[in-house]
Order: structure tokens, then sequence, then C-alpha cells
């Protein structure tokens, strides 16, 4: 074979000259210095590796070479790959899928396709035990509408046994658009306050069993730039729905805290502060009359200057 490759690639009265690689000189040897009358010669030299046969030698050059090039593909590929990333770090998860898939809890999601660090829960149609998210910062300086939103459409709303916002902190809050049977707000400050619920009979929202609802573990002592709730997508249903000290920041072109399209047996909102500096005259916390309530307790709730920076 090796014959008829020198063939093949022989010009007629063309000799080209021989190349060849060397290793450097290295063979040499040297004292060390005398200490106490005692002293020893030093010898340094290239090791020697032989490997007898031609055709085992290519063989084994071939492979070192393979595995090299094998080994760096892998590695550079390797260092591409972005994981997927799992609940609660900042995604998209799909909730309805994970339970129509009969996954017990959620698992992991896809990243959101603006490079932010939003940690989107999609609920449409999921069926579920409880929400809660607990010792969380949200916000941005600038360019969000809203640092925690939930809501889904007319058609599609989220149905909860009971809800509790408990130490908010919030340069805005806004809800509308909601049925509430029993809304509680008590030991609230904000920097303007309205409240202009609509009476009305509204049906109490009790979760019976809870066989077959899927679990969603607690985000907590975590930061996002956004926490959005999204259940746009078919009515869902919770037994409870906690976010208790979520603290925002930043200047939004909506509602730092916005709740829409919500069913809910007992409503809480407790222990919170709400406002953007604009004054006592512009309310920063406020529950629109597009909310229905049935019955409503409003205790040591206060007006006060007050700046979320």
């Amino acid at each position: 074979m090796f014959d008829f490759l020198k063939r093949l690639f022989t010009i007629p009265g063309v000799m080209l000259p021989r190349l060849g690689m060397k290793m450097p000189t290295l063979d040499f040897t040297f004292r060390t210095p005398a200490i106490m009358g005692w002293s020893k010669d030093i010898r340094m030299y290239w090791p020697h590796l032989s490997v007898p046969g031609g055709s085992l030698r290519v063989a084994m050059v071939a492979g070192i070479i393979g595995l090299g090039i094998a080994g760096g593909t892998y590695f550079f590929a390797a260092r591409g790959v972005t994981q997927a990333p799992t609940y609660p770090e900042p995604a998209i998860y799909d909730v309805a899928q994970a339970q129509r898939l009969a996954k017990r809890e959620i698992e992991v999601g896809k990243r959101p396709e603006q490079a932010t660090q939003t940690l989107n829960l999609v609920i449409g149609s999921a069926r579920i035990d409880a929400l809660n998210f607990d010792t969380i910062s949200v916000g941005k300086a600038t360019g969000l509408a809203e640092a925690l939103k939930i809501s889904g459409t007319s058609a599609n709303t989220l149905s909860c046994d009971t809800i509790t916002l408990d130490g908010i902190e919030a340069p805005s809050f806004w809800m509308g658009n909601s049925n509430i049977h029993e809304l509680e707000v008590t030991d609230n400050a904000a920097d303007g306050l309205s409240i202009g619920a609509t009476l009305a009979v509204v049906s109490d929202i009790t979760m019976g069993s809870t066989r077959g609802t899927i679990s969603v573990p607690s985000a907590a002592n975590s930061s996002y730039d956004r926490i959005i709730i999204d259940t746009s997508g078919g009515d869902s249903i919770c037994n409870s729905l906690t976010i208790k000290d979520v603290k925002a920041f930043g200047t939004y072109t909506g509602y730092a805290i916005h709740l829409e399209h919500l069913d809910v047996g007992k409503l809480i909102i407790k222990n919170s502060i709400v406002g953007s500096g604009t004054g006592i005259d512009t309310p920063d916390f406020t529950i629109a009359t597009s909310t229905n309530v049935t019955t409503s307790t409003l205790t040591n709730n206060i007006e006060r200057a007050i700046t979320i920076k």
C-alpha cells in the first residue's frame, strides 16, 4: 500500500527535499553544590519511546490524533450547551402541561424569549394545591411593565380558596376585574390609598379534594426581575396562594404589583408598604371598582408619605 501511495504522488524528474522533525537535544550533566562535602551529579535527557513496526506506528499515531479530536469536539460542544432550568430558576414553566403528563411536580422549563430573569408560571387549566412565594426581591430600575403580575382573561380566571399577600413592599399596587367573597385589608401603609370595591353577591370559593392536584415547589429566598402567573390559557384552580415578603423597586409603565381575573373565597392583604413618593393625593394602593366584594374588613390602614427605592 505504501509503495502504491509513493508511486501515486511521485512526479518524474522532480525531487523534493526530505522533511523531518527532530526534538531539540536535551542531554547534559551538571553537578549540585557541595553541602558538607557531599554533592551529586544530575543528568537530564529526553525519555526514549520506540514503537516497532511501520504500520503499527502509523495506527498508534492515528489513534492518538483521533482521540484528541474527539475529546476536543466533545469539550467545545458541551461548553455550548445550555441546560434547561429547574423550577424555581428564572424560566417559563407550563404547570397545566406538566399535569397533563401526569407529573407530580414542576421540574424544568424553557428560558424566556427576552434576555430577562423572569419567573413565568403558566397555569392555564391546572389544578394546584398550593402556590408559595416567600422572601423574594423583584424589580428593575426601568423597562418593565410590572414586577409581579397575576392575570388571565375575562373568560379564564384563577379561582382560589385563599390568597394571602403579607409583607409586600412595592412602589404601586393595583387589583381589579376580580370577584372576592371576603376581602380583608389590614395593617397596611400607602402613599395614597384607594379602595373602591363594589358590593356584590360573590360565591365563596372552596376547593374540595386535592386528589390529582399538581405540586408546585415554593419559590423562596430568590431574586428575579419579575414574576408572572398566567392563567390566560384556561380556568385554573388552587387551594391557596401565598405571597410573603416580596419586595419590589423600580419605575413601571404599569403597576409594580398587578392582580386581576381572580375569583377568591378569601383575599388577605396585610403588613404591606406601598408608595412611589407622588403624595397621598395620588393613590399608589388601589383596589378598583371592577373588584366585586361580598364582605370586607378594612382596619389599621394609613396614608403617609412613602417612597420605595
